[in-house]
């Protein structure tokens, strides 16, 4: 027998069970059109009621950071501020009292132009030139925080990064009462920072979103009122606190409670 026509034969046999089977496999499992693209999630999203706003799909860089408590660091300082002005500490955090009333402005924007001027005064405020105003800081404190006093919050820039460390172990929460007087102000300080590696390439908002409604992170109709991009507090080695750089997402139920989850900017994993 020719060998060129028993080859072929058998290859033509074999393509025919081949297509045979496949579609006997195709029949027994159809498939499902589960292959989780990001907009087959967001759609599920969306059929769930969950609501949030335009999603970044930018990625960052950063890398971890150390750093060690400055309380001992305001300490020292404390003797700089105004005379008069009333300066304790509660743990970690200096809490300081004009010894007047301090009038600021006539709304919002102006009570934050006076605290801008404020901050960088070095009597009023112990480095406060190593802070700046942040708008999505201040929406948070005041979404858990239950007072009338209007806060402003102040957050500790990272020196070579765009983008601050998010936690309440570096900022300044200032009080300002609803005849825009500063009642008081609580500040911590986090000093000694300095990069531990090279940066690394984070994960995007709209991922870390995603990852949070896979991790069952997020409540059928709740609303993301906000997310920020920073350094949050990972762990503590001796006197060293250990900084990552995180996704914070501030999610408000139907019910109106709200609940601020951290997801890891580098692995995008759920920070408890």
């Amino acid at each position: 027998m020719d060998f060129k026509k028993v080859l072929a034969a058998f290859l033509v046999v074999f393509v025919a069970v081949d297509i045979f089977l496949g579609v006997q496999w195709v029949q027994e499992y159809p498939f499902s059109d589960n292959r989780t693209t990001d907009q087959q999630i967001l759609d599920e999203m969306s059929d769930d009621g969950i609501s949030y706003g335009k999603l970044s799909q930018s990625r960052h860089t950063g890398s971890y950071l150390a750093g060690k408590s400055g309380k001992q660091e305001l300490a020292n300082q404390q003797k700089k501020l105004k005379s008069g002005w009333q300066s304790l500490f509660s743990d970690d955090q200096l809490v300081v009292i004009p010894a007047t009333d301090v009038q600021l402005g006539t709304d919002e924007d102006s009570d934050r132009v006076a605290l801008d001027k404020l901050v960088a005064k070095e009597n009023r405020v112990i480095k406060g030139d190593e802070y700046q105003y942040s708008q999505k800081m201040t929406e948070l404190v005041r979404a858990k925080e239950n007072t009338s006093a209007k806060l402003y919050a102040y957050v500790e820039k990272v020196p070579s990064d765009n983008h601050p460390l998010v936690t309440g172990q570096a900022q300044i929460v200032f009080e300002v009462d609803s005849k825009h007087r500063l009642q008081k102000y609580e500040q911590q300080y986090v000093n000694q920072l300095q990069f531990l590696r090279d940066d690394m390439q984070l994960i995007s908002e709209k991922q870390a979103l995603i990852n949070l409604y896979q991790y069952n992170e997020l409540p059928n109709n709740s609303t993301v009122k906000l997310s920020k991009l920073g350094y949050a507090p990972l762990t503590t080695v001796k006197d060293d606190i250990i900084f990552i750089p995180v996704w914070q997402f501030l999610v408000e139920t139907s019910n109106k409670e709200t609940t601020l989850i951290t997801v890891n900017a580098i692995n995008g994993s759920i920070m408890k």
